[in-house]
């Protein structure tokens, strides 16, 4: 993701599998109703983002 630009990345998961990866939980990224904990993110360069974070349709289950 970073060789295509990307700032950073999330994961909606476990903390205990995911921080393995360097990912970590940030209090002022959410996703909806999810508890912080399992809302993980990953900063690949620049600040941390901050606010609602929102799936494309794509991935809505129907």
């Amino acid at each position: 993701m970073k060789h295509r630009g990307a700032a950073g990345c999330v994961v909606l998961g476990d903390p205990n599998y995911y921080r393995r990866f360097g990912f970590t939980s940030d209090h002022a990224l959410r996703y909806g109703e999810v508890p912080p904990e399992y809302f993980q993110s990953m900063v690949l360069s620049g600040d941390p983002a901050k606010g609602e974070v929102t799936y494309h349709e794509g991935f809505e289950a129907h």
